[in-house]
């Protein structure tokens, strides 16, 4: 297909649809004197009536960065029980106790599923959740949280967990929360019932409890979550964007394939041929990058935020800031929508590199597995370890794993490649997982 007619077809011919606003019209993002980007705009974050960043703080690693965040205008921060065991909500309490408060949006989420991770059957009560959130108040010196989510729920069951809703429901009335909502992953297993991600979310936007979702979309994931973010918008759901930049596994894969010829391993007979079938494919890409000077991929990462912002059915988009650099680098775009230049880089991209992206929260090709390898979970494994950083979090996460792992895959034909409808090169990305995620 040449360009034109790709661009023409595809989800990135949005002018003149309302979802693309011309480059003139958009506000210039202010600055305080020295330089410091400040946010630009605020959007309310649906039936919770706050006027939310519409860039948003995740994953708190540094109270210095945090700080920075809420002395630029950042006003929502998404946090986890399981977060650096804890310590991710203590360092929200280190920056906020000296804050107004109120002025603050802090969500943060409980696992409410046995077996999943250290869940035990007498923490998914409703005398363990409350003890659970108890403490979240205590690491996070507060006496409340905006937002309580149920953290990687992929089943109805789940949503509808008689014992979360009920510790809620108390909670609230005490005064120590305001609002609950869910995240979604995608399926933590091979076999999950609900299948793809907005069959599940859709499920817990129709239940009526729920008054905001945190859920991965961006410009190479978009079908299922668009369903969702739709739905959401009519129920006046407050929608967090999260998983916002696909673009960092092209790089990473193409790393290891290099590091895998410069040091002379020997592997299998089929991760050579996958080598060659990748090789083929950057090859092509080296077209698209060399045409567009994108060997740097900040620039198709700043597109990809643009791309999100521009979404009127989002409220805001969550990153994880990592240093003082993220926090310049990120902000700076804040109040920005799509420009020209952007729909041509995004869609080429697509057509190029998408092979080399599993969509978040997909799970399409998971039954396909003849070894029930959890896809899509060893796949979000792996963003933690190249797109965050969080290296030594993702290989704990892998090494926890009860069910079958991507060694497998060095020896299989690859089922679940063939039968992904978005022609991505899961098993070699598999291989690069493992490679990654293995403690040997």
């Amino acid at each position: 297909m040449d360009r034109r007619n790709f661009l023409k077809n595809s989800t990135f011919g949005l002018i003149g649809t309302g979802f693309y606003r011309q480059e003139k019209n958009l506000p210039q993002v202010k600055k305080k004197e020295g330089g410091t980007v400040k946010i630009k705009e605020y959007r309310t974050l649906g039936r919770t009536g706050f006027k939310v960043s519409d860039i948003c703080s995740g994953t708190p690693d540094n109270v210095l960065v945090l700080n920075a965040l809420l002395d630029a205008g950042v006003n929502y921060i998404d946090t986890a029980e399981s977060y650096l065991r804890g310590r991710s909500e203590e360092i929200v309490g280190e920056a906020i106790k000296e804050r107004d408060r109120k002025s603050i949006f802090i969500t943060t989420k409980l696992h409410i599923c046995y077996g999943r991770g250290k869940i035990q059957k007498e923490d998914i009560t409703k005398a363990g959740i409350l003890k659970r959130f108890y403490k979240c108040l205590e690491r996070m010196q507060t006496d409340y949280v905006d937002c309580l989510m149920i953290h990687g729920a992929d089943t109805v069951e789940i949503f509808q967990s008689e014992s979360f809703h009920a510790a809620a429901e108390q909670l609230k009335k005490e005064g120590h929360l305001r609002f609950i909502g869910v995240s979604h992953h995608g399926k933590q297993g091979a076999r999950v019932p609900e299948g793809p991600m907005d069959r599940a979310l859709i499920a817990a936007a129709e239940d009526g409890r729920f008054d905001v979702m945190l859920i991965a979309y961006n410009f190479l994931k978009q079908d299922q979550s668009e369903n969702v973010l739709r739905i959401c918008k009519e129920k006046n759901i407050g929608t967090i964007l999260m998983k916002t930049n696909p673009v960092r596994n092209y790089f990473f894969a193409k790393e290891l394939i290099d590091k895998l010829n410069k040091e002379g391993k020997q592997v299998p007979e089929r991760t050579q041929q996958f080598m060659k079938e990748f090789q083929a494919k950057y090859d092509l890409a080296q077209t698209f990058l060399k045409e567009y000077n994108l060997n740097n991929k900040n620039e198709i990462r700043d597109a990809s935020i643009r791309f999100c912002l521009t979404n009127p059915n989002a409220d805001a988009v969550c990153i994880s800031f990592y240093n003082f650099s993220d926090v310049k680098d990120y902000l700076k775009l804040s109040g920005t929508r799509l420009i020209p230049r952007d729909t041509m880089t995004l869609a080429s991209y697509a057509k190029y590199c998408g092979s080399f992206y599993c969509r978040h929260a997909c799970g399409l090709c998971e039954s396909y597995c003849p070894y029930q390898v959890p896809i899509n979970t060893i796949m979000r494994y792996n963003h933690y370890f190249e797109a965050q950083g969080r290296k030594k979090y993702a290989m704990e996460l892998y090494a926890g794993l009860s069910s079958a792992k991507a060694d497998l895959c060095i020896t299989c034909d690859g089922l679940c490649e063939a039968a992904c409808p978005y022609n991505v090169s899961i098993h070699g990305l598999l291989i690069c997982a493992h490679n990654n995620l293995a403690l040997t």
